[in-house]
């Protein structure tokens, strides 16, 4: 039995005896303090552990909160090469988590009278446009806060590798939208993009006079008592920021990866698993840490509420039915990563933050809040929340080359039969099934590798080598491969050396037909 329901039998027991007053849940859970039993501590102590060491995470620090207490905190592994260990306080950068903090922002000034939900964006920012300036006026506060703006999942992605620290960092990279299109008009469809949450911090910053970092500081970081948590790197409080890697195949490398300030509302605020506990709790407590209010509990319910397109809140993703409702959301830089999850229905809230990532392993980093939250509710850790190690996506990756690698080698192999046969240059209509035709296949790696695999991945080729170098090694590899066996077999086809006959012997001769 979970030590959830352990508590509330214990609790009904003293109802019934009339020693103990009927409480709302939330109620009891702020005024009683309920610590992790030592069982469900070695358990989680030793997933985490085994986890860690299956998908090879140099660094991870966990927070777990009941009610409004902090009921687990602890570092693991390395926070940097120098072998400085993960403490509650190591700093990380968040990622997409930094999403719900830009939302709570925004709903602080909702109920400061500064911002309309349902205002068109134009009333804050009156030159932002889109390359429609029609249909991007339609967009509003909310549309960005839900994700249905219909700005396209693959803008959002296009700043990862900009460094601009200057403080017009934000405004030039929305700016940078005039020239891109709407996927679909405002509030028709969800589709994810970081730019809806880099707009939502430029308004933040437009209503309350303040940068956003500034405004970040002094009302979310500061009345949460967040004392290690930044949002720029060269704010004091991330001095200690753990170092971030990033897979290469399977193995974790340091890389100091760039920190785009445009992108800081959506995805590069920086915080601790300590620090990240006192934001979980005010989450779970209708908007207060302590005797601070940070939001009031209907504005809290309003981030937790999914939008009738999908599941997707201000924030946060939604998702179950009412007893086992999950409130959750993942963070991904290129060397960090993060999440979160609040199960309200049992007054639990779940932090990870870990230093390293990488598009092949992502199911790695992502799988350890799972098995934290079976444990805590007391359920057995099922095949699918304690998987083996697995190497498929890195197979895959190596079968990439191995396969126009083999083509190469027959094809040249066949080059030289047809040359020792006289039949080069070929003619007629061997020149389409010996050249054309196979020439169409040695370049076709080049038109995958460039057009179809950005497209898949809403991603330009930059940024999926930011988020997946081992990925892009191969995609370079392929590329000067098919490149460079297309010009050979130009010029072994059409110019071949002719191997005549002479005197008993062989002599080579270039041949100048084709």
């Amino acid at each position: 039995m979970s030590y959830t329901k352990s508590y509330f039998a214990f609790l009904c027991i003293l109802i019934l005896l009339g020693i103990l007053p009927v409480f709302s849940p939330v109620m009891l859970a702020s005024a009683q303090s309920f610590p992790l039993p030592q069982v469900d501590q070695d358990r989680i102590d030793a997933y985490i552990q085994s986890r860690m060491q299956i998908a090879n995470i140099p660094g991870l620090a966990l927070g777990v909160v009941y009610g409004d207490e902090v009921v687990y905190l602890k570092g693991y592994g390395i926070a940097a090469p120098d072998g400085r260990t993960v403490t509650p306080q190591t700093p990380f950068i968040l990622g997409s988590t930094s999403k719900s903090f830009t939302a709570l922002a925004v709903m602080q000034l909702v109920e400061a009278g500064k911002i309309e939900l349902d205002a068109p964006v134009t009333t804050y920012l009156p030159w932002f446009r889109t390359n429609d300036a029609a249909a991007s006026a339609q967009i509003t506060v909310r549309n960005l806060l839900n994700q249905n703006s219909g700005l396209p999942t693959d803008a959002g992605r296009l700043g990862f590798t900009d460094n601009d620290q200057s403080d017009m960092a934000l405004e030039i990279g929305i700016r940078d939208l005039s020239g891109v299109p709407l996927s679909q008009p405002a509030g028709q469809h969800y589709e994810y993009a970081n730019e809806n949450y880099s707009l939502l911090g430029l308004i933040v910053q437009a209503v309350s006079g303040s940068s956003y970092e500034e405004y970040v500081r002094s009302a979310i970081f500061a009345p949460l008592q967040m004392s290690h948590s930044a949002a720029a790197l060269s704010d004091p409080a991330a001095i200690d920021i753990a170092t971030g890697y990033r897979y290469w195949f399977f193995w974790p490398v340091a890389f100091d990866a760039p920190y785009p300030r445009r992108m800081t509302p959506a995805g590069f605020l920086i915080s601790s698993a300590e620090d990240m506990t006192h934001y979980l709790i005010a989450q779970l407590n209708e908007g207060t840490y302590g005797d601070n209010l940070l939001l009031s509990p209907q504005g809290i319910d309003t981030m937790h509420t999914p939008n009738p397109l999908g599941t997707y809140g201000m924030g946060w993703v939604i998702q179950g039915e009412p007893g086992s409702t999950r409130i959750w959301h993942n963070g991904d830089v290129s060397n960090f990563h993060s999440n979160l999850l609040l199960l309200p229905d049992q007054h639990i809230g779940i932090g990870i933050l870990v230093n390293v990532n990488g598009f092949f392993n992502s199911a790695g980093v992502n799988i350890p809040i799972e098995g934290v939250a079976e444990i805590l509710l007391g359920n057995n850790l099922s095949a699918s929340i304690n998987p083996p190690v697995t190497v498929i996506p890195q197979v895959v990756l190596l079968v990439a080359l191995l396969i126009p690698a083999l083509w190469i080698v027959g094809s040249y192999l066949s080059i030289r039969r047809w040359q020792h046969r006289g039949e080069l240059p070929p003619r007629s209509i061997r020149r389409l099934w010996r050249f054309y035709l196979p020439l169409s296949i040695d370049i076709l790696p080049v038109g995958i590798a460039w057009i179809f695999v950005p497209s898949q991945f809403h991603a330009p080729v930059e940024t999926t080598a930011l988020f997946a170098p081992d990925a892009f090694i191969v995609i370079a590899t392929l590329t000067a491969l098919s490149i460079g066996w297309a010009i050979a077999r130009a010029f072994l086809t059409l110019h071949p050396l002719r191997l005549v006959h002479h005197a008993g012997s062989y002599r080579v001769k270039r041949s100048l037909i084709g």
